[in-house]
Parts: C-alpha cells; structure tokens; sequence
C-alpha cells in the first residue's frame, strides 16, 4: 500500500479479473499484478483478499517524443493494468504479519521525522532513508535536479551498501565471528529492503552485499565482477524488463564504473609517472590523495553512466562530478545523524533532535551548493536523445579501452577507442545532429503546441498549452523539447489568450532555470489584447524574457525559414479571443504551412479575404470545431494534409463532423493528435514532396 492525500494505491497479486454485464460475471483473464486507486475509508492490511469494483484502465505509452510512458514504466514492475475502485471489500482478514508490521512501522518512521526534522527537510529525509519520494516539496526537487543531485533522493546502492556493510561490521566486532555478524547483517538488510521496497538498485545491491559477507563468512575471496554479474542476471530472471530501465542501467553502469574503469584510470596515471615522481606523490598529504582518488572515481562513473544519463534524461548536470565530491562524503555523515536521530527519538528526544538538526545542515547546505551551480553559466548541458547507434559504438570504445593491454601504444589506442565513441555519442545527438525543417504539432491534449526548427536557423513555439492536461509545460512539452536537444527557443508564439494556448508558455517562463529559456514571446497586434495576454506579457518580463508584437505584413526570416504574419489587422477587427488570433505562414523553399492558432467568425472572414495561395499543410482551427474552417476559406487554401489538435474524449466533441466532411471533401488528408499522438513533419530540401510524415503513436 501507498498512502496518498485523498486516496490510497493498493498492489494486488495473484488476480482474476472479471466483466460484469447484464448481472453476470465473465472471467477474461488472470492477472498476477494489478494497481488500485482507492479512495474509500476502508482499512486493509497487508495480505488481505479484496474483491474490488471499478473501471479497469491499461497504461498508455508516450504520445510525443521524449514523453513518459506508463507502459514502459509500470511493464518493468510486472504490472499491466490498474482500476479506479468504486468498492473495495475484504474477503479474508489475513495477515502478512512480518510485511505489515514492517509497512506500518515505516509509517511511523516517516511520521516522526516529519514531526522532528519539520516539513522541508524530513521530507527529503524520507526519500532518502526510506525511500518515500511523496514528502518531498516540488521546489526542492527541482533545485537538486538544478545540482545534478536527484540521485540522493531514492534509496540506491550506496545507502544500501553504508546500511548493510556499517550493521555488519558492528555485529561482527560485537560478536566475533563472521557467520553470526554476516547472518544478521544480510537479515537486517534483507528486512529494510522488505520495508523500503524492492527496486532495481535495491536488489543489486542486497547480491552483492550477500555475496561479499558469504566470502567473509567461508574464508573466500570476493570477486566484484562475479558479484555484479550474478547480481545483473538475478534481476533479468526476476524482472525481464528492468534491462531496459534507467534504474537497472544506472545502477549497474555506476558498479561497473568503478569496478572496471577506476582500476584502469588509476593504472594509467601510474603509469605516466617516473619514481622520483612517485616518491614525491608519497609524500602528499592523505586529503588531497583521497579528493583525487574521489574525483577519479566519479569520472569513471560519469563515463559509464553517461549514454544512460543521455538516452533517458536528455541533459547532464556540468558541475556535478564537482559537486559529488562535496556531497558523496557528507553522504555517511547524513545516514548515520539519520538513522541516529530516529532511533534516540525513541528513548532520548532531545538526542535525537540534535541529530535531526545536523541532518538539516548538511541538506541546507546541499541546497545553498545547488543554487549556486544554478547560477553559473552552463549549468545544465541539454544534448537531447542519442541514437542507438551513437550509444553502440561509445560502448564499443570503453570495452576497448578495457581490453586493449598495457603499454604506452595501447595507451594511445585507448585514447582513441574512448574519444571516437565520444564524438559518436555527440554527433548522434539531436542538440548537434538535426537537418533541414521540423515541424512537430505536439499532443498536448485539449490544446495547441507547434515547435518548428531549421538547422542552422531558427527555433520557435507556436502557443503551448491545454485545458485538460494538467502540468502540460512541465510534464510535456519542456521533455520534448528537452529530447530534441533544445535548451533555448528564439522565438515563442501566442496567437491569443485562451488557457488552452498559454497554459504550458507560462510554466516554460517559470521554470527557465532549470528548464529551457525562451528568448522572446512575439504577440498579435496590443489593440487586440485580452486580459490573459497582459498578464502573459508581464509574466515573461518578470523573468527577463524580451517580448514583441507582430503586424500583419511582418515576417522573420532564418536561414531558409521565414515566419509571416498575416492576421490580425488591429484597425479592420474590433473584437478580441479566437477571432483575433495571430495567424502565420511558414514558408521552406516550395513548402507552405497556415497556423490558424482559433481563428473563426469575422476573423477567419477577413483571413479569407486576403489568402491569395494554397498551402501543402493546413493546422486546423480550433481544434476541428464547426464554427471555423468554411467552404470558402478550404477552396482557397486547398490543402493536401490536414493537422487537428484536440484532446481525446474531449467535453467539446472535437474535432465536429461537419469540419472533418469539409475537408474529406477538399481531397485533404486529416491527422488528429487524439489519434495519431504528436505529427512530425520534416523536409530535408526545399521541395514540398520530399516531406516526410510521421505519427508518433498512431491508434490505427
């Protein structure tokens, strides 16, 4: 069980699932893992049999490039479907006793260091002694994403590793013998994990801490290659999928790194030195060898990690490798006032509250670091996502580097190896390697979002928001942008004032500084100004973005794009909202597109008027809706495909029926978002038929 605000998430195993129609049940299927929203008041325990009714949903996959997928995510974790409960009953009151007394006793913990570390901080502290990232303040997510730091905020390899190794060698000093200390030591970490939950990263490192403690035990020699690879297959056997997870690869790529590549930095660097410069190192003092040997090894995981870090995230934080070598020794400092401070609460509270505040000092510190990463220059390097090809051959070049021998040439050669993967990685990266003109109309839901780029040439946005898409900046837009390697749009669009066009700019201006910047927000004409419109010009002037208006008969020209604006003409329409939408023409040598933002009425009348060629893509107005998109203004456009934006099921009914017959009949070819998910256009020469068309995650 999850507990949540309003509702609770339950984890049931071992289901048969039926259908219900007309008072009878049907068994369909049998389902080993199945997620449950519940929102009743019911109490259940830990091992309970439920039988619960409701809507059965399955997990949706992404809709625009970079996206999230549920289905990925949750396929990883053995779970296909989940159900919004409408009754929840409990069959059988039996009990897990040892799994619920472990799961209420880790409510408890996380009550109580709320209650003594206060809000802020025992948040952090939840994510980071056991594992509840539910606590945690958004800002402060962000200003450690900032920093490169996210990683201390889940339960990993190296909390488990100073937990299982520090009880250990406690037992077996207090015992003397290895068996007792290493039988309790792998209970004691067997158990917290039970509790905390089993992740990747958390089962990798329970292997390999049983096998390092089974080779003290039996008088052996432990093996870390052995272990790490015994550990990888368990986790393939247990959960097929997590190979490819971000969790299972950065988890084994961070192992690997310092099991492989560390050794072989540190040999080389040897290697490089004569004996007197060896004597000299000798005399050095232990601190500047141990920042050495910490830096050294956080390059080599860095080097490891980095395709990994690239292909699901889309950035990589600059400075972190400095950071960590700040953070990652405070990191034992900060479990042991943690696991110190909860467990003195229990018998001598002002201890622990002592212990609490140092926990605090050591997270205000983390933060005051990260917002001052934040504000050097380049903090946060977006390069997009890498081909897999790239990826092949930078992994190629460390496996090289591995197997090449000793000696001076086989040094060059392994210079070479890792710098051609190197280059491979870069250029295979959307941030370097994009051609010719994109144009993406991304699924934002009930809305509109346009990105258009040329190489070499311009970057812009057309609106960006949704009425039904909660976050929709933050949670689908800046990630596409993010994996097109964009850290900075030229120019950003508003064609009117409409929630379902600003929503998602609006978060994008907020969220600059650890998002990506928007240079200029270009306007219609001011007469036409709604109230919404002012308050997205003082929002991004607020946050040092230039801001522009554009008349009709103004254009912007890259390097083969050009952006004209045709509509509106402040002095011939009176009225303000969808009919006094700023309406675009791009131009890429023969290829013309219409952005018609939801121009309708006298404003699509008077677009009509002063249209005088076709277009080969026409973005629908108004998300396909019967007021817009007339006979007349079709005849003169007559274009060959259709875009429509609109969210799926929406309350509107778009697109209508009416609009979709208009343009069947005008021989265009229509695509829906709510369909075919994002529509990504792209042109690599100035002919209009060498347009290549893609719908990201069709229906159909």
């Amino acid at each position: 069980m999850e507990q949540a605000d309003n509702y609770q998430i339950l984890y049931l195993r071992n289901n048969s699932i039926y259908v219900q129609t007309d008072h009878r049940q049907e068994q369909i299927v049998q389902e080993p893992y199945v997620m449950i929203y519940d929102d009743g008041g019911l109490s259940l325990r830990l091992g309970n049999t439920l039988q619960v009714m409701g809507e059965l949903c399955f997990f949706e996959e992404e809709r625009n490039p970079g996206g999230f997928s549920q289905k990925d995510y949750y396929q990883v974790k053995k779970i296909a479907a989940y159900l919004w409960s409408s009754q929840v009953q409990r069959l059988d009151g039996r009990v897990f006793l040892l799994r619920d007394l472990l799961y209420r006793f880790r409510l408890q913990w996380e009550k109580q260091l709320m209650e003594t570390a206060g809000e802020e901080e025992g948040g952090v502290l939840c994510a980071i002694l056991l594992g509840n990232k539910k606590e945690i303040n958004d800002n402060i997510k962000q200003i450690y994403q900032m920093g490169g730091l996210s990683h201390i905020l889940a339960i990993s390899g190296l909390h488990l590793s100073f937990v299982g190794l520090g009880f250990y060698r406690m037992l077996r000093r207090l015992t003397g013998s290895y068996a007792l200390g290493g039988a309790f030591g792998m209970a004691f970490l067997l158990l917290y994990i039970i509790m905390i939950g089993s992740s990747v990263s958390a089962v990798r490192a329970l292997i390999m801490f049983c096998i390092r403690v089974g080779a003290d035990m039996s008088g052996r020699v432990y093996d870390a290659p052995t272990a790490v690879a015994a550990a990888a297959a368990v986790v393939i056997l247990w959960r097929p999928f997590s190979f490819y997870d971000a969790g299972f690869q950065l988890s084994f790529g961070a192992v690997c790194g310092i099991i492989f590549l560390y050794p072989l930095v540190s040999e080389e660097e040897a290697g490089y030195r004569n004996s007197a410069v060896k004597e000299k190192r000798n005399t050095r003092s232990s601190l500047l060898s141990g920042i050495k040997d910490s830096f050294t090894a956080s390059i080599c995981i860095q080097a490891a990690t980095l395709p990994a870090i690239l292909f699901h995230y889309y950035e990589f934080p600059v400075y972190s490798v400095l950071l960590n070598l700040i953070v990652i020794p405070l990191m034992s400092l900060l479990l042991v006032s943690g696991f110190a401070g909860s467990f003195l609460c229990l018998f001598w509270p002002g201890g622990g509250i002592l212990c609490m505040q140092l926990c605090g000092l050591i997270l205000k510190l983390y933060e005051r670091l990260c917002r001052g990463i934040g504000l050097l220059p380049k903090h946060q390097l977006i390069t997009g996502k890498p081909e897999v090809f790239g990826i092949i051959v930078y992994c190629t070049g460390l496996l090289l580097c591995l197997l090449l021998l000793h000696g001076k040439i086989c040094r060059a050669a392994r210079a070479g190896a890792y710098t051609v993967g190197m280059l491979a990685l870069i250029f295979s990266c959307p941030a370097v390697n994009h051609k010719g003109l994109e144009a993406v109309f991304l699924d934002v839901g009930q809305g509109d979002g346009i990105f258009i780029r040329e190489r070499g040439g311009i970057t812009c946005l057309i609106d960006g928001g949704s009425s039904d898409v909660s976050k929709v900046g933050k949670y689908r837009i800046e990630p596409f942008l993010k994996a097109r390697g964009v850290s900075e749009i030229d120019y950003a669009f508003v064609t009117h004032g409409d929630s379902d066009h600003i929503s998602g700019l609006e978060e994008l201006l907020e969220r600059q500084d650890i998002g990506v910047r928007i240079s200029c927000v270009v306007f219609p004409e001011q007469e036409l100004w709604d109230e919404k419109l002012e308050s997205l010009c003082l929002l991004a002037r607020e946050y040092g973005t230039r801001t522009a208006v554009m008349h009709p008969g103004q254009r912007l020209e890259g390097k083969k794009l050009i952006l004209g604006c045709i509509a509106p003409d402040g002095e011939k329409l009176a009225e303000t909202g969808n009919a006094a939408s700023l309406v675009l023409e791009g131009t890429y040598g023969e290829l013309d597109i219409l952005f018609t933002g939801d121009v309708e009425g006298e404003g699509e009348n008077l677009l009509t008027e002063i249209l005088e060629k076709e277009y080969e893509v026409l973005k629908v107005a108004h998300h396909g809706s019967k007021n817009s998109t007339n006979e007349k203004f079709l005849e003169i456009v007559h274009p060959k495909l259709a875009v429509i934006s609109a969210g799926r099921d929406n309350r509107y009914g778009h697109p209508h029926e009416e609009t979709l017959v208009k343009l069947e009949k005008e021989g265009a070819a229509v695509l829906i978002t709510a369909q075919s998910g994002a529509v990504i256009l792209k042109a690599k020469g100035k002919d209009a038929a060498d347009l290549k068309i893609t719908q990201y995650n069709s229906d159909f």
